[in-house]
């Protein structure tokens, strides 16, 4: 039980230090709420809230059930395969919610374009979007599952 809580905490703390990133971002002057409301827009204040707090929150939340469920295979496994593992639980996770939020958001809003040729374009970018997002966030989750099975092994 004593892995189970450790690595659970480690995960959580990895999850809110790759998630400072994204408030950090969004609440200062870059173009990076942009490219966010481009898989989904929430309204004026809406995006912050949702991408600023609500997405990252998410994302701790995957970290830590990620992490309560690959402390079983923590002693039974090689280390790259138990990294492996939780990057693979976190990634596809996250890109499913990424997905989610843009259906949700195409629902809510519409497509709204003045030529019928542009909705394939802005389909396109808006996936491309979600695709960089998730291979960035897979980047990150990789390093940190390499840190977080490193220390969840440590006696």
């Amino acid at each position: 039980m004593d892995a189970e809580k450790k690595i659970t905490e480690y995960s959580i703390i990895a999850g809110f230090i790759v998630c400072s990133i994204f408030p950090l971002l969004i609440f200062t002057e870059t173009l990076f709420i942009e490219l966010l409301i481009k898989i989904a827009d929430f309204g004026l204040f809406g995006n912050q809230l949702f991408w600023g707090i609500l997405f990252p929150l998410f994302i701790i939340f995957l970290f830590g059930y990620s992490g309560k469920k690959i402390s079983t295979s923590l002693k039974q496994t090689s280390y790259f395969q138990v990294c492996s593992q939780f990057s693979f639980q976190v990634s596809s996770k996250l890109i499913a919610g990424l997905f989610a939020i843009y259906i949700v958001g195409l629902f809510n809003n519409g497509i709204s374009v003045v030529l019928d040729s542009q909705i394939y374009s802005q389909i396109i970018f808006s996936l491309i979007m979600i695709l960089f997002l998730s291979f960035l966030l897979m980047i990150m989750t990789f390093i940190s599952s390499l840190i977080i099975v490193k220390l969840s092994q440590n006696p």
